[in-house]
């Protein structure tokens, strides 16, 4: 691709100078029709003059005294001359600076009361312009009378040449400077384009910039540097998942490594014992499962946060799919003595993910499950607004949980408790949850209110 600055200037020049043309030719042909009608106004005037005279003077010995009244016309070989011709085509009068010769006669005959106007060749040999006209008289012969009124228009060329040399000097030294006006502006106005592109070459790879641009920029390029930063954030969003995920695997598939690792390095350094070695696998299998469920959470996390796990929305009974769940979580609901109480109408259709809901749901309960203190109450509850909107609530108690807590809640591997993961719960239940809940269009809320952990997930929308 050719240089956008040079494009622009090109263009613009070109532009420019196609209107400077125009303008010429405009220009030219106003001046050449005002220089010749003002010429061919004064040509009509003498030949009215010339005409009344005739009209008045109609006898043959009175002609001489039109020359004397006339003095432009006395000079021989000056640049003004008529003639009067006969119906015969004879010569009536002639001015004296003819010099006795003919003027040309008009290349048709002119009609009554309309003047003729054409160039010619003057007795004196110059070029220039005439009028004929039909004299209009009351005497009998008069109407047929022709006469031509001559002046040189060699003057009016010049001055025509004069002005022409002007306005193309004048259009040649404008367009010189459009040009110049236009390089200069189209690098002005690309300035901020090239500062922000230096600002882009500039930036670093591993920390997102807090602004692209750092300095206004025109009104044009605010929708491109709004896009592009909005892609820039999109970019370095991947880019810190990507560190993320890899940062989340790492730490917290080195816990469950060094287990196995010391449950195998244990059984192989004590003798034979088949208890010891049952241990060992038992040890194994738990952190194998911990690593399991882990790398599958974080996988979903991956597609749910980089868009490629797209929500099938139908139509889902909430009601019966906690009645359901909550029928699933009695074992692990005994095994802690925690009790449920759904305050939930006995059906509410809904239109949502059915796997996505169910998993968002169930990593609720379970974690109210898992840190709910033994013998306490899980509430659940279900609020419908006028407008269809429906908010899930669930409470459990958290003694633990304090209020700067809060700002860790939905992070990977965050626990209240530094001892680490077990094979039913890794950390990531309520970050999977956010995940999820944002690909449904969903918002999930945490709250703490006397010791009470509730959650909030809103708006689901009811069919």
């Amino acid at each position: 691709m050719p240089s956008l600055q040079r494009r622009l200037a090109i263009e613009l020049s070109v532009a420019l100078g196609l209107i400077l043309v125009l303008l010429f030719l405009v220009l030219d042909r106003l001046v050449d029709n005002e220089l010749y009608a003002r010429m061919d106004a004064g040509l009509l005037e003498r030949s009215r003059t010339i005409a009344a005279f005739l009209d008045a003077h109609p006898e043959p010995r009175e002609l001489d005294e039109l020359a004397r009244l006339l003095p432009e016309y006395e000079m021989p070989g000056h640049t003004d001359f008529f003639e009067v011709w006969n119906a015969d085509g004879s010569s009536r009068l002639r001015s004296p600076s003819s010099s006795g010769r003919s003027l040309a006669r008009p290349p048709q005959r002119p009609a009554a009361g309309k003047p003729t106007y054409f160039d010619m060749i003057l007795p004196d040999g110059h070029s220039g312009r005439a009028v004929a006209t039909m004299l209009e008289s009351h005497a009998a012969d008069a109407g047929r009378k022709l006469l031509v009124v001559a002046t040189e228009r060699e003057p009016h060329d010049r001055l025509e040449r004069r002005i022409h040399y002007t306005l193309l000097g004048g259009i040649a030294l404008a367009l010189v400077l459009a040009v110049l006006i236009a390089l200069l502006a189209v690098r002005r106005g690309l300035t901020p384009l090239l500062r922000f592109g230096e600002r882009i070459a500039g930036l670093d790879g591993t920390q997102p910039p807090a602004k692209i641009a750092d300095e206004p920029l025109p009104r044009e390029l605010e929708p491109f540097a709004r896009a592009l930063g909005s892609a820039f954030d999109k970019l370095y969003a991947t880019i810190e998942r990507e560190r993320r995920f890899s940062r989340d695997v790492a730490h917290e598939l080195r816990t469950p490594l060094t287990e196995i690792r010391t449950s195998i390095e244990t059984a192989a350094r004590e003798p034979a014992d088949q208890a010891g070695t049952r241990a060992a696998f038992a040890a194994s299998v738990d952190a194998v499962e911990r690593m399991q469920r882990a790398i599958d959470a974080l996988l979903m996390l991956a597609r749910h946060e980089a868009g490629l796990a797209r929500p099938a929305l139908d139509p889902l009974d909430l009601s019966a799919l906690l009645r359901n769940l909550l029928d699933a979580l009695q074992v692990l609901a005994r095994e802690r003595d925690i009790r449920f109480a759904c305050a939930c109408p006995p059906d509410l259709w809904i239109r949502s993910d059915v796997g996505s809901l169910e998993r968002i749901v169930s990593n609720l309960l379970r974690n109210a499950i898992e840190y709910a203190p033994a013998g306490s109450r899980v509430d659940i509850g279900v609020d419908v607004a006028d407008n269809g909107d429906i908010a899930l609530h669930i409470a459990n108690p958290a003694p633990n949980l304090s209020a700067e807590d809060l700002g860790h809640v939905g992070q990977r591997f965050w626990r209240k408790s530094p001892s680490g993961g077990t094979a039913a719960h890794a950390g990531l239940g309520l970050a999977l949850a956010l995940a999820l809940a944002r690909s449904l269009g969903l918002e999930l809320q945490f709250a703490l209110q006397r010791d009470i952990f509730r959650v909030k997930l809103s708006p689901l929308k009811a069919l």
